[in-house]
């Protein structure tokens, strides 16, 4: 299983290769018929030449890896966790590949290199492969996305790059691809057959058990929220569904109130704060009707004044009122841009 497969490599202090197959691993170090929960077939297809190679490497030639899927470290954690290695020495092992003879960049394991650093440690554990970038984001997301704590965002971030570098679909062409013709009405028609794009797109969904719909209507969305909510959520101060419900209100005043009340209470149910959005958009949309249905009520009386003077305007007056007229229209049809 992956969780098993990855805790091999991720805390194990010795690799077994099989007999005979030295040349011809799979990726990361499995044998090839354990099944691995993340994107199975081309974990299960792609053959490596290289061995994964363990050795102690200085903390300082190593460098935070670009292809990082999280994005939000908690410092109390990492102190924590420097405090433990300084009192019992490193724990664990990093997953790493070369940059040149000397310096690696760091592909699982950001938060013990953190707290090794922080603890003073002078070399880590690590395990060397020769990951290329597609491999690398690979790998990383799938030890991150088994983790309970990273967020939505990370996690949506990480699969559409993913996406990007596996087929050449850009974030914003694979995100589109996704909302329309992975849209349930598109998707219920017999006649019309999903494209090879989508196809894609969904097989590496399939290979993180992620459904399509899910990650349509709830992934997309955090691309939108607004950022005060994105630092809040990728720092665990509120989550996910928290983060969605706040971004019904679209008033920022209002918005960031309610996430300082939200931050100063011992602790927030996804029920509390989804009446309180429900009672702040209703505050908020009552004098938006109010000023709605006395704005009509004026229109309606002008038009009315209209129709009984018309006909004894002269030709200047008419001139301008038309003029005013469409100025009016001109306002009324760029006042939602």
């Amino acid at each position: 299983m992956l969780k098993d497969d990855l805790n091999t490599l991720s805390t194990s202090s010795t690799v077994q290769l099989p007999d005979g197959q030295s040349d011809s691993l799979i990726f990361p170090i499995v044998e090839s018929q354990r099944e691995i929960k993340g994107d199975k077939q081309c974990l299960n297809e792609r053959r490596l030449d290289n061995v994964s190679m363990e050795q102690w490497i200085a903390v300082a030639n190593i460098q935070s890896g670009t292809l990082q899927p999280r994005q939000y470290f908690d410092e109390s954690e990492i102190d924590s966790l420097a405090k433990n290695f300084r009192e019992n020495g490193f724990k664990g092992i990093l997953n790493v590949r070369p940059l040149d003879t000397e310096r690696y960049e760091l592909i699982a394991g950001e938060r013990r290199w953190r707290a090794a650093k922080k603890a003073g440690i002078k070399k880590v554990l690590c395990l060397v492969n020769q990951f290329s970038d597609e491999e690398a984001l690979q790998f990383s997301l799938i030890e991150n996305i088994k983790r309970v704590d990273l967020s939505k965002l990370e996690e949506t971030m990480a699969i559409l790059r993913l996406i990007e570098m596996r087929y050449g679909l850009s974030q914003a062409q694979a995100s589109k691809i996704i909302r329309t013709e992975g849209h349930p009405d598109k998707r219920s028609r017999c006649d019309v057959a999903p494209s090879q794009e989508l196809q894609n797109i969904e097989a590496v969904l399939r290979s993180f058990d992620i459904e399509l719909q899910t990650f349509r209507t709830r992934n997309l969305r955090s691309l939108f929220l607004p950022n005060e909510l994105i630092q809040a959520h990728l720092k665990g101060q509120i989550s996910w569904s928290i983060a969605l419900e706040m971004h019904k209100l679209k008033d920022t005043t209002v918005r960031q109130a309610l996430l300082e009340e939200i931050l100063n209470r011992e602790s927030t149910s996804f029920r509390w704060v989804q009446q309180r959005v429900k009672a702040l958009r209703a505050e908020v949309s009552e004098p938006i009707k109010q000023a709605s249905a006395s704005l009509g009520h004026q229109l309606k009386v002008v038009a009315q004044q209209i129709n009984k003077v018309e006909q004894q305007l002269n030709q200047d007056q008419r001139h301008q009122l038309e003029t005013i007229l469409q100025t009016l229209d001109d306002f009324l049809k760029n006042a939602g841009e």
